[in-house]
């Protein structure tokens, strides 16, 4: 079974930057994520399962012994002249019971528990990895909803000032009743999204605190994280679509899915076929008294090989190898569309994450334009060059360019991890 390691997710190596106190980084979010989520632990039950299943697929290859016991009363008195009249019948016997042939059914059984084995380790790699990545997301919308609560509490400093300068001209009669109203509902309609933000900071750490296991999530604190920027410049996407073939989790529990689909055809191939097996008894048999039980004299074993044959069922079993193998080709179709859908799904995330890239360089200037803005316009309206509405419009730009950059960038972050997901 692969690990889940530095390779699979980008994010899992950022370069974190912790401050002070007991922190929780994003990549120890995602190893107690791993240690502790409810669907890995199902997952690891579900594997040992399937080691079940394979020691239970080895055992019928092995000798069986069973015990028979029958007592028997008869409707009418049977007369013999051997042993004379009875009604009754006693009797018990041990057998063992080796299997020698069984039309290939028993090692095509093994070897699909195996795949199915094989299958459950690749299950549990993918729950892993759409942990990780839920991990991730959970830790980078706290992560967004903290830096957007940031934002905020910027934009309520800006305007409490400005709203005690607008305040003291409004005593003085050097500002307009309505333009002093502006400035204290901007306030007050900013301070209203602080109050919204920290109760989605509030939910966003519960929802990482039930995916990590962390019971106490009010004091879950985030730790900055970074990644190198112009990561599409640093992969070569003609060659990873190239390594989906052979490293991609889904896809190769499409081609296991196939191949036990393969293997079932040979089982219910089996079933058209003979069995043989080795019999050995030890026992004694149509006793008419109880007490012939005791008698050793009673007692004899037998060896020998019981063959079996179900030689007519009006083609059902027949009916049944075509169904396995139209099962068959229905995995190969599944496998070829996962494949196909991973190919798209990896090129998009690419292209997003080029597009993000110039995105990105974009929205850094247009920040610092709204900042310089922002400035221009407040010594601007000093002087009653601009009116209260230009002010505050210059303000609210800022804060809607300053949260708009945060969260594209923590966007990109997600995609570099996502990418990394396709090959591991």
């Amino acid at each position: 079974m692969k690990k889940i390691n530095g390779k699979v997710f980008i994010l899992l190596t950022l370069l974190t930057m912790p401050l002070f106190g007991e922190k929780i980084t994003v990549q120890t979010a995602t190893e107690m994520a791993i240690k502790n989520n409810r669907d890995i632990k199902k997952g690891m039950l579900e594997l040992e399962k399937s080691r079940l299943d394979v020691d239970k697929a080895w055992k019928t290859a092995y000798f069986k012994v069973s015990y028979t016991v029958s007592a028997n009363r008869y409707f009418k008195e049977i007369k013999s002249p051997l042993t004379g009249s009875y009604n009754q019948s006693y009797g018990h016997n041990v057998a063992l019971t080796q299997p020698i042939y069984a039309g290939g059914a028993i090692k095509t059984g093994i070897s699909i528990g195996k795949d199915a084995l094989s299958l459950a380790e690749l299950n549990l790699d993918k729950i892993k990895k759409e942990t990780v990545l839920s991990t991730v997301q959970a830790y980078i919308d706290v992560y967004d909803a903290e830096n957007s609560l940031g934002v905020l509490e910027k934009s309520r400093e800006a305007l409490s000032k400005n709203y005690e300068i607008q305040k003291g001209k409004y005593e003085l009669r050097m500002v307009t009743k309505p333009e002093f109203i502006e400035s204290e509902r901007s306030l007050k309609a900013v301070e209203a999204s602080i109050i919204e933000m920290k109760s989605n900071i509030e939910i966003a750490k519960e929802a990482l605190g039930i995916l990590i296991g962390y019971s106490d999530s009010s004091k879950i604190e985030i730790v900055p994280f970074g990644v190198e920027e112009n990561f599409s410049k640093k992969v070569n996407l003609k060659d990873d679509l190239v390594k989906i073939s052979s490293q991609n989790t889904e896809y190769q529990m499409a081609l296991k899915q196939k191949q036990i689909s393969g293997k079932t055809i040979d089982i219910k191939k089996a079933d058209l076929r003979p069995t043989i097996a080795g019999v050995v008894t030890y026992g004694t048999s149509n006793n008419t008294k109880f007490s012939n039980l005791t008698k050793e004299k009673n007692y004899n074993g037998t060896v020998g090989l019981s063959f079996s044959w179900d030689i007519f069922d009006w083609g059902a079993r027949r009916l049944e190898v075509k169904k396995a193998e139209k099962e068959y080709e229905i995995k190969g179709i599944e496998a070829d569309q996962a494949l196909d859908a991973i190919k798209v799904n990896m090129k998009k995330v690419y292209y997003q994450l080029q597009a993000l890239e110039k995105s990105l360089e974009a929205k850094r200037i247009a920040v610092e334009k709204a900042e310089e803005v922002y400035e221009l316009e407040q010594e601007r309206y000093s002087y009653n060059l601009i009116t209260m509405k230009a002010l505050l419009d210059a303000e609210t730009n800022l804060r809607q360019n300053r949260t708009d950059y945060e969260s594209t960038r923590l966007k990109y972050y997600y995609l570099v991890s996502k990418y990394g997901s396709f090959l591991d």
